[in-house]
């Protein structure tokens, strides 16, 4: 299943989005997420991690440092449980206020295969774009995102300013894809979403141990990570799978015994959390599994 190669095409995301400023905003997040965040730069965009105390993941974050301001993106479905985090975890002499700005802002994915196209449907050159960094065009911010096969950039835009962008970006040839479309591009781009997020798995089970860093101090779950990294015990890994027949998200057991957890599905392809010992050949309900690469 592809997206037609000679289009450039463009999703809008749903996400909670929360604003924390004052002077102590960075130190107190800081105590939440599993990155560390204290050198974050005007204009950098950092990914992080909310778990539980079992290590557990809860919220997937993008964490940004706009006009001395953290903007935190988070899974739209667990908007209300982090911002209530955020805001019991704030110490009474700290200088933090927290606000909860959903629906005042938007994302809006933009991709293709060619990075020529999407430079002539945004108007600016991608090649030129530093990663992990948003620049200012217009009413907007642009962020590139680094994918395995496709070229692809991020607008963060104020929600009453969409009609007007969307319309210049159609003009200059980008077509609005829909759920089933931007599914095949982040499978096919190893993009996790809240199908992943969502299902209680730990950082290192989704392939996130880069985002985790178990130096910076205390943090939910971090005596978990600390003891899962030295005892080297990570029983389960997520790979991206194909087969020859349709498959649903879901928990099937292998020709092995063990449990094959589905979070993504094309049908033929997609996601799937796995056992460590399994090889990359094996058999759900008769049919053949192939797992290709881990993410």
């Amino acid at each position: 299943m592809q997206h037609e190669n000679s289009s450039c095409r463009y999703y809008i995301h749903e996400h909670s989005v929360t604003v924390v400023e004052g002077k102590d905003s960075v130190k107190h997040i800081n105590r939440i997420i599993t990155s560390n965040i204290t050198e974050i730069k005007d204009l950098e965009n950092c990914k992080s991690l909310i778990c539980d105390a079992n290590g557990k993941i809860t919220d997937a974050l993008d964490i940004s440092s706009i006009s001395g301001q953290l903007l935190i993106l988070g899974v739209k479905e667990n908007a209300e449980k982090t911002r209530e985090l955020i805001v019991s975890g704030t110490h009474w002499n700290e200088d933090v206020k927290i606000m909860n700005g959903d629906g005042a802002l938007k994302i809006i994915s933009i991709f293709a295969k060619n990075q020529e196209k999407l430079s002539k449907t945004l108007g600016i050159e991608i090649s030129m774009m530093r990663n992990d960094f948003w620049i200012i065009e217009n009413d907007s911010y642009i962020l590139k995102a680094q994918l395995k096969n496709d070229f692809q950039v991020n607008i963060l835009i104020q929600t009453d300013l969409i009609d007007s962008f969307i319309k210049t970006i159609e003009g200059n040839g980008a077509e609005l894809c829909g759920e089933n479309t931007w599914n095949i591009h982040r499978v096919e781009n190893g993009i996790l979403s809240n199908e992943e997020y969502n299902r209680g798995f730990l950082p290192g089970e989704l392939g996130l141990d880069e985002i985790v860093d178990l130096k910076k101090g205390c943090y939910p779950g971090q005596e978990i990570h600390a003891r899962l990294e030295s005892r080297g015990k990570l029983s389960k890994k997520i790979m991206r799978f194909k087969t020859d027949s349709k498959l649903e998200v879901g928990t099937y057991i292998s020709n092995t015994g063990r449990k094959v957890r589905v979070t993504s599905s094309l049908g033929n392809q997609g996601f799937a959390v796995i056992s460590v010992k399994e090889n990359n050949e094996l058999k759900l309900n008769d049919e053949l599994l192939i797992l290709t690469e881990e993410l």
